[in-house]
């Protein structure tokens, strides 16, 4: 099985969205808040991010709302390549499932953009 979700966020919007209170608390995980502000360019960062969820969402076929957005903390490997870390429920149902995820961010202009590749290992 493979499936693939893509998704484009425009980063005005969150950059607004990230000045309200407590908006990055509830999408984001603690350590990726730290990532995103780390960045030169936060709301480019918040964005690719939030596309990333969606994106999985679509991959997952089970809309934005079918798992807490923060139990799909997008971090970097090592090499600075993006990553999902999964957590809570989010992360039994992809254990359960045998499902793994690959994740790529891109930005261009007003645009922040999430492909993510969805693969089941194991279980076919």
């Amino acid at each position: 099985m493979l499936r693939m979700g893509f998704d484009a966020v425009r980063i005005g919007r969150v950059a607004r969205s990230i000045q309200k209170p407590r908006f990055c608390e509830r999408i984001f995980s603690p350590e990726e808040n730290r990532l995103i502000n780390s960045r030169p360019r936060p709301a480019q960062t918040a964005a690719a991010h939030f596309a990333a969820r969606e994106a999985l969402a679509k991959a997952l076929r089970c809309g934005i709302f079918g798992f807490d957005l923060k139990e799909a903390a997008v971090l970097r490997r090592p090499d600075g390549s993006p990553c999902f870390a999964f957590s809570g429920r989010l992360a039994q149902r992809m254990q359960r499932e045998g499902l793994v995820a690959e994740l790529s961010l891109a930005h261009e202009g007003e645009y922040a953009f999430a492909c993510v590749l969805l693969q089941r290992v194991g279980k076919e």
